[in-house]
Order: structure tokens, then sequence, then C-alpha cells
């Protein structure tokens, strides 16, 4: 029949339904292959056990930095001259001033025209002063000038402050509480138990080899909190010469004890938002409660593996310097402010080392550019409100017990600590230093760009935009008034702003 008839409209209509029909079934088709791929999408999340939803990862994934392209054979430290141990009493700045202050209440009369010896210090320390003439200048500053007038400007400006000081008292309280050896390493280092260490550790646990040993508490340094974890052969030159904890006087220190033949050097971060609010706001404290705790409980779980094991931490004591050991391990190198310098975090980097005899994988150190952009930038030495860092072109000539780097007056750097507001302390060359911003596109970008230039053009270029485009206070505005006005690096954050939380008197330091 021809279109237009009966029997062409009834096809027509037999069409068009299934047109209709075919299209609510793909419709529908569509749908269920979508919901059967949502269903599919969600077991397989639901089966994965790599998702965190929620809350953070504390696993390897923190140390995301490659570090293979920048590695070679060390060591990284070659001595130059005659090397000697650091010594508690004079190189570790809180055991000298701590000495120096005794001495001093002792004898309140004294001057800096007065013989030395009339002091009363030990042999040691008078050594040293004649050695370094600015800083026994500088500790006598500080303890005649400085703190006195610190407490004036406390009485004045604490409740400005009184927000980051309850910030930081939360971490002291608990640093407190950590166990630190009472008993030398023969002893302290075999037990385990709640403090006092009773319990010896037992048998050793088999590892089938040191790499996968090393594997294994990397994994668990991280899950314990560590942000970086790197492993390296113990040094007896960094070694402190005197006072290891829970050692009597007439302790032996002249030999390394056998069981230390490992570091583990461990470190993490401190609260980025606080640290850019350098001086003032921010504190060392939550970055060394958190490492500190991950090295003691690294060291409990070595010693129920059978092995001896001791954790030197900011809160529980240090038997060794970190910095060294550390650049050993990979973790970073030495910049011109003396600490280790990382690619993930910088220099906002706190550390601390579990030393053991366990056989372990080491790492390698590595070079990825540090060294050559500290000589051109100089923003640390330019920002330090004591200038206690040196603003050299290199470190040559620089010998610091048999080692070449650096210098930095640590007896300075102590005294703007006790002139600051806040918690004590500074953490400027922290904050200011480029390598240490969080981890975004751009910095990213610079992190991989510059270690491979080997023209220099890209760290010229990041450091040109660090100092002209981004403002921040000139060194002198971190002094007290009326030289300076307490400034800060950056704002710090709202929740560390007195005024908004607290009914007190607020005096601000003064601005402009």
């Amino acid at each position: 029949m021809a279109p237009g008839t009966m029997e062409g409209h009834m096809n027509d209509k037999k069409t068009a339904v299934s047109r209709r029909n075919f299209l609510k079934i793909a419709g529908l088709t569509g749908a269920g292959v979508q919901a059967g791929a949502l269903i599919g999408a969600g077991v397989a999340a639901g089966k994965d056990s790599e998702s965190y939803t929620g809350w953070e990862s504390f696993n390897p994934g923190t140390q995301f930095f490659d570090r293979g392209p920048f590695e070679f054979d060390g060591p990284a430290h070659l001595p130059v001259g005659p090397v000697q141990r650091p010594s508690h009493i004079t190189d570790y700045v809180f055991g000298r001033v701590a000495t120096f202050e005794r001495a001093f209440e002792a004898n309140p009369d004294w001057t800096l025209e007065d013989p030395i010896e009339d002091l009363g210090l030990v042999p040691e320390l008078v050594e040293f002063y004649t050695r370094f003439p600015e800083r026994l200048e500088w500790d006598y500053r500080t303890f005649s000038e400085t703190i006195p007038a610190n407490r004036e400007d406390t009485e004045k400006y604490e409740n400005y402050y009184k927000l980051a000081e309850i910030y930081s008292h939360g971490f002291t309280a608990h640093g407190r509480a950590l166990p630190s050896p009472t008993d030398p390493p023969e002893v302290s280092d075999y037990q385990m138990g709640h403090e006092p260490y009773t319990e010896p550790i037992g048998d050793a646990v088999p590892f089938k080899n040191p790499e996968l040993a090393a594997e294994f508490f990397k994994e668990l340094a991280h899950r314990y909190g560590a942000t970086l974890v790197g492993i390296t052969k113990t040094n007896p030159n960094w070694l402190y010469s005197e006072g290891w904890r829970g050692c009597p006087r007439d302790f032996d220190y002249s030999e390394m004890p056998e069981h230390w033949e490992y570091a583990i050097v461990i470190g993490v971060p401190m609260e980025w938002d606080v640290i850019l609010a350098s001086p003032q706001f921010s504190t060392s404290y939550d970055g060394y409660d958190r490492v500190s705790t991950v090295a003691v409980r690294l060291e409990g779980a070595l010693k129920y593996a059978g092995y001896p094991a001791r954790a030197h931490t900011p809160m529980t004591g240090y038997d060794l310097i970190v910095p060294p050991h550390a650049v050993e391990a990979g973790l970073g190198e030495v910049g011109r402010t003396g600490f280790c310098i990382t690619p993930e975090a910088g220099g906002n980097c706190r550390m601390a080392i579990v030393t053991t005899s366990l056989p372990l994988a080491t790492d390698r150190p590595i070079d990825f550019g540090v060294a050559e952009f500290c000589a051109k930038c100089k923003l640390c030495a330019e920002s330090c409100p004591s200038g206690a860092m040196s603003k050299a072109d290199s470190p040559d000539g620089m010998v610091i017990r048999g080692y070449e780097h650096w210098y930095v007056n640590n007896g300075a750097c102590y005294n703007y600590w006790r002139e600051s507001m806040g918690p004590m302390g500074c953490r400027q060359c922290v904050a200011v230093c480029p390598y240490s911003r969080k981890d975004n596109w751009l910095h990213e970008i610079a992190r991989q760009v510059d270690p491979r230039d080997p023209t220099g053009v890209a760290s010229s270029s990041l450091l040109w935009m660090q100092k002209n485009l981004f403002p921040y206070p000139d060194a002198d505005e971190y002094r007290r008034p009326p030289v300076g006005r307490f400034a800060s690096f950056r704002e710090p954050p709202e929740f560390l702003v007195s005024e908004r939380y607290l009914a007190v008197n607020i005096v601000k330091p003064k601005e402009g």
C-alpha cells in the first residue's frame, strides 16, 4: 500500500513507537551501565586500602623528592685540619650559657674589663673565650643587659603574645614527659620498659638483610610521625666530647659505644603558618616535641626487636650533633645557617637521631645545589636581627673543629633569643630561607628546575623574585623598641591573635 494509506500509517506508528522505546531502552541501559560502573567503582574504592579519607597519611609519601639523580658517593664531609669533637661546655650554646650564667650570678660585679679568670669559669671555657672573645662579649651582654630588658618588655607586651605562649607550652609540657637515659649507653640502651628502664631487651629478631631492615624501620619512623628519614654510619668525630646522658663524671668518653654503629636520622617541619610569623609568634617546640616523640617510639621498637638503641632528641638531650649526620644520610645539605636544608621542607626541619647496632643499609648524600644557592642568596644573614651569620661569599677558611663551613656566632644568636618576645627563640633564618616554603606548584617547579640548571639562571631569577616581589621587614625592625618594633616576617595566624580571643589589656609594640 502506498504511503498515506491506513497500513502505511500503522507502519509509521510502529516505527515511531519503536524509536521511542529504543531511546527509552537505551537510556535505561545507559543508566544501568552507569549504575553498574558506579557500583564497581565503589567496590574497588571500598577494597582499596591505600585511600585515606578525612585524615592525613603517615607514610613514606611525605618524603617525595627523588634523590636518586643527586646522590653521590660520600662522605660529604672531609676534614681540612685536625678534628676536634664538639663540647657541651663550649660549643653547645645552651650548655655554655648555662655555665656562664652560674658563674655570673656568683660574681655579679664582674665586667669585661676584669680578668676572665676572676669569673670562676671552668678551664675549658676560659680557653674557649680566649680564642673567641666575641662569644664572651655576647654572653656577657645577654645576662647583664638583654635578659633584664626582656623582663621589662614582658611586663609591657606579654598579653600581645599570650596565645603564642599558650600554644608553645602544650608542646613543652608533653616534651618534659618523654623519657631520657639515666644510665650509661652500655646499660640504658639495652633496657626497656617504663622510666627508669629496668627490663632487659630480648634476643635480636633476625632480618633477612640490611636493606629490608632499613625499609622496615624507615616505614615505622614515618608511621610514627616522621616526615623525612635517612640512615648513615655514626661518625665518632661528631659525638660530644663529654656529658653523655646517664654517665658519671669519670666516664671514658674517648671511644664511641660499639652499638652506636648506625644513625637513623629523622625530621619533621615546624608548623608552617606559625614559623612564617617568626620571630615573635613562632615556636620551635612543636617540631622539637614531634620529632622527639617519633625518636622515642622508634627507640622502643628497636629495643623490642632485641637491638640496643638510644634516641638523641631536642627534648630528651643529644649525645652527638645532628646536621652532619643528616647530610651523610642524604636528607639535605648544610647551608649558610649551619643546619641541614632539605628538598621537602627546606630549613624548616627539626631533627633527631636514633643510634643502634641493627645492621642497616645506609643512604648516600645528595647535592641539589644548596651550597651554590647560599653563596649568592644571603637572605638569612641579611635578615638576622643579631647579625650572627656570615655574609661572606664562601666559607673558605672558616674551619670549625677541623671542618670548613660558614661561621655562625651562636652567642649573638642566643642573645637575640633572649631579646625576642613570645616563645623564646627566633627562627628568622628558617622563615626567610627560600627553601622553606609550603609545597605548591611554584615551589615544585623551583625544586625540580634549579638543581638541574648548570647555568645558575634559575636560582638567580628565583632569588630576584624573592628579594624584590615579596616585601618583609628589615633586620632592625625585629629588635625591641625604640630600635625596632618586634616585627614578624609574616602576620601571625589568626588563632594566635590575642585581641580576637582574650579579655585582657593588650599593649602593641610600636608600629611603623
